[in-house]
């Protein structure tokens, strides 16, 4: 079931479900693209979130009813296929040290586990992107598993290095710049996720998945890791 609504002069804002679920991130991702492609020539932009999809459009080139329309058709049209999802599965190296994840030596003792327990966990399974966050390259991935969920930092970093893998109550992210932050920081990958590479623009979609993998210190260091 969905629901339209007004979202200021020239925006709609459409709701997929009243609370996260497992299942509505593909939906609105799949309808994200659909919109883009269906309707490009009116949209300004589209930004999909946990159980809503934000989209903006010209006023000069459609009024606000039509564009509500050709919306409520595409949605009616999502909701009688039945058509096959794809969904991929990035997959991320990361080193998981105490130089580079800055509170992993905190998490174990916490959590009383050693650092191929705390590794296994973390990579056992892949993460659902639920929602892109101030990059294209941020994305809000869950759920963890509940044996190393821990709540944000009391006070945040004033600085957290490009690549750091976080966790943050029930989720996971890798932060693609160099940025503040209070997520739990674990490790660290080597790929750039920065958007001086135009890929990373594109490189994550909401109702995908990603999983980590780890690599040893020497590994890291060879393909030019810093600590």
């Amino acid at each position: 079931m969905h629901n339209i609504v007004p979202a200021g002069e020239n925006a709609l804002l459409i709701y997929f479900g009243d609370k996260i679920d497992a299942t509505l991130p593909k939906k609105i991702g799949n309808f994200a693209n659909q919109l883009k492609n269906t309707l490009s020539d009116v949209i300004i932009d589209v930004i999909p979130s946990y159980t809503s999809l934000h989209v903006s459009y010209d006023l000069n080139k459609i009024s606000f009813q039509a564009f509500y329309n050709k919306v409520e058709v595409l949605l009616d049209q999502q909701d009688s296929s039945n058509s096959i999802v794809d969904i991929q599965t990035t997959h991320i190296p990361v080193y998981y040290g105490t130089e580079v994840g800055l509170d992993l030596e905190r998490l174990l003792a916490e959590k009383n586990l050693d650092l191929k327990s705390f590794i296994e966990i973390h990579t056992l399974q892949e993460y659902l992107i639920y929602a892109i966050g101030f990059s294209p390259a941020f994305s809000y991935l869950g759920e963890v598993d509940e044996r190393i969920q821990a709540p944000r930092l009391a006070t945040p970093r004033i600085k957290i290095p490009a690549g750091s893998v976080g966790i943050a109550e029930s989720q996971t992210a890798i932060y693609p710049a160099d940025s503040s932050g209070g997520w739990n920081i674990v490790g660290r990958t080597l790929l750039d996720l920065s958007l001086n590479n135009p890929d990373n623009i594109d490189k994550f979609h909401v109702g995908d998945k990603v999983n980590f993998y780890s690599i040893t210190r020497d590994e890291y260091l060879k393909n030019g890791g810093l600590l």
